[in-house]
């Protein structure tokens, strides 16, 4: 008998097994028990030797044949007839590599050696190296119990349809607090389901609520707005904030996965075991000590190898995916972005003036003193907060530092008059409502700030005698009640010079304008 009449033979009995399940083609939830039946039957030779095949190979056999038809059932035969040989010290290299890292599965150690120009490529083959790995006892697997459940499958029709995310424990690293304990890393990240693109992800020794919110404004920043965001049911994802977030920024509320069920979501999902077993694997035989070497990893990881690397679904790589859908996609203005991921808190400032967020203290303006303000803030930058008062905005602060002098006194605007008077000032009251029609009304312009800033800085060296300006107190005043309307800033010096000297303290001039900018009187 001839090799080709042997590979029929072995294709017709593959059928004989398979026929049985083709003829009844049993509906999905009766699948599972018909290849078991198939598998306790026994099937025999040509040679008389009986066999059992297991439900797995059944199922495989079943996808080739309808895939390619009987065809599709014949084994290729091997263009190198006889024994394949991989040298010796190869093999070794490959064990070596399995020794290191246990968790490293064959496809894995065949592109490490590959890359990495340890073999030739195309020398090494799955089956080759799994029998070579199991005859020194390293091709073991840990069995795990299937899900009986049925998962339905789905997927985005174009890029930026659907976010995933997820969190997922991390190697143990040195803690750089306390260099004799270790600590846990842990890991979010953002994958587009039609593509699997991974949009951004970043290693932490806290899973809180501002790391996941780090990685979700990276992931905006860089591949636009989603349509819909779908999470698992832990903390960080059902905060308010992240609710809210969606709510200002136009994104669908979040979905969430069935309780106790993550699977649901299968595309993180599958990240992260991918993730597991050829990045986090990998974090044992290396050099990696600290946290921003870890993240630097994962970022070359993700750019490099993941996200380039061909899907067996796609048929393309997950960033060539989603290129082809490039002209769909909705791209967030920055400020907006930044807007919506500030943090808010209500507090009330002391009789000096004083607020206090996480243990600090911020110095705000005399005219908030006593008076209940919304704060809002970035965690990650605290050495600014802005200050809203019913919604709009009123000034940034930054900490309090207490110095051997006092700050300069600003005075405070007067709502009414300090001696009361026995009469009824009638003209006064009409002088003040017509004030407040033709008060010129405080703008926070869309323009650049740098560029305002050195605007509003040049005007006033120009109106202010030289030897009294002071830069430093010009641009605190910019940087906490500014921007500006420049055209509103000239109209108040070109009055206020009308009656006043040019040389008079730059205090004196700055306190002018923001009177104006508030309804005061100039």
């Amino acid at each position: 008998m001839t090799e080709n009449d042997r590979i029929v033979q072995k294709a017709l009995l593959r059928f004989k097994i398979i026929s049985a399940y083709l003829a009844e083609n049993p509906p999905r939830g009766q699948r599972r028990a018909m290849l078991e039946h198939l598998s306790n039957k026994t099937w025999m030779l040509e040679n008389g030797e009986i066999v059992a095949v297991k439900p797995d190979t059944i199922r495989y056999w079943i996808r080739r044949y309808r895939n390619g038809g009987f065809e599709a059932l014949k084994d290729k035969p091997r263009s190198d007839k006889g024994c394949r040989a991989i040298p010796k010290e190869i093999i070794q290299t490959a064990c070596g590599l399995k020794l290191e890292v246990p968790e490293r599965t064959i496809d894995r150690i065949i592109a490490i050696m590959e890359n990495m120009q340890l073999a030739p490529p195309g020398l090494l083959r799955r089956s080759t190296l799994h029998r070579a790995l199991q005859a020194k006892g390293l091709s073991k697997r840990n069995l795990k119990p299937t899900e009986k459940r049925d998962l339905d499958r789905f997927a985005a029709d174009y890029a930026n349809d659907l976010w995933q995310s997820d969190m997922l424990q991390g190697p143990w690293l040195p803690d750089p607090e306390k260099t004799d304990k270790m600590r846990r890393t842990y890991l979010y990240a953002f994958v587009d389901d039609a593509s699997r693109l991974v949009l951004y992800g970043r290693f932490f020794f806290k899973g809180d609520l501002p790391a996941l919110e780090l990685v979700f404004k990276r992931s905006l920043q860089r591949y636009g707005k989603p349509v819909r965001v779908y999470y698992d049911n832990g903390k960080v994802y059902r905060a308010n904030h992240m609710r809210l977030i969606c709510a200002e920024l136009n994104i669908h509320r979040p979905i969430h996965t069935k309780p106790y069920r993550p699977q649901g979501h299968g595309k993180i999902e599958a990240f992260n075991r991918f993730c597991v077993t050829n990045f986090i694997a990998e974090v044992k035989a290396s050099t990696i000590r600290t946290l921003d070497q870890l993240n630097e990893a994962f970022f070359a990881f993700i750019d490099v190898e993941y996200n380039r690397r061909r899907h067996s679904e796609l048929k393309m790589s997950p960033k060539q995916r989603w290129l082809k859908d490039a002209s769909r996609i909705t791209y967030l203005q920055e400020e907006k972005i930044r807007m919506a991921f500030l943090w808010r808190e209500l507090r009330t400032a002391d009789k000096t003036g004083v607020i206090r967020l996480f243990n600090k203290k911020y110095k705000v303006a005399p005219d908030l003193v006593k008076k209940r303000v919304e704060v809002r803030y970035d965690p990650e930058r605290l050495d600014q907060i802005e200050i809203y008062v019913n919604g709009n905005f009123v000034q940034r602060a930054k900490p309090l530092r207490i110095t051997a002098h006092r700050a300069p006194k600003q005075t405070l605007a007067q709502t009414q008059p300090t001696i009361p008077s026995v009469k009824t000032d009638y003209l006064g009251w009409l002088t003040q409502q017509h004030k407040k029609k033709t008060d010129i009304t405080k703008e926070n312009p869309k323009s650049d700030c740098p560029a305002v800033l050195a605007e509003f800085i040049a005007l006033l060296r120009e109106y202010i005698d030289p030897k009294v300006f002071d830069q430093k107190l010009c641009t605190d005043f910019f940087n906490t009640y500014g921007p500006f309307d420049i055209k509103k800033i000239k109209h108040i010096l070109d009055t206020l010079l009308a009656v006043h000297p040019n040389n008079l303290h730059t205090a004196f001039y700055l306190e002018n304008i923001k009177n104006h900018l508030m309804g005061d009187t100039l």
